[in-house]
């Protein structure tokens, strides 16, 4: 006697899950290149002036700070849908 799934997967739909990704991909990646790109800037600063480390510092901490929550909501979001394509 075999039995029944208890609980059945859930059915999502397609175009949900392809805006969920193409919405995190667009919060993503801009966010994560622009953070990328003044946090790098900054570090590169620190090692080139290092009598200005501390201002390098505080540029790298905002970076993250303003660039950090796009960065983490962008990546749930993908992250998500990948897992709604995979059927988990």
């Amino acid at each position: 006697m075999s039995h029944p799934d208890p609980s059945p997967r859930p059915q999502y739909s397609a175009g949900g899950t392809a805006a969920l990704l193409i919405i995190g991909l667009l919060f993503l990646i801009p966010s994560g290149l622009c953070t990328g790109i003044f946090g790098g800037g900054a570090l590169l600063d620190a090692f080139v002036n290092p009598q200005n480390a501390s201002d390098s510092l505080s540029m790298i901490f905002a970076a993250a700070l303003f660039g950090g929550p796009f960065i983490a909501v962008g990546g749930v979001m993908v992250w998500i849908a990948v897992k709604r394509l995979r059927g988990r």
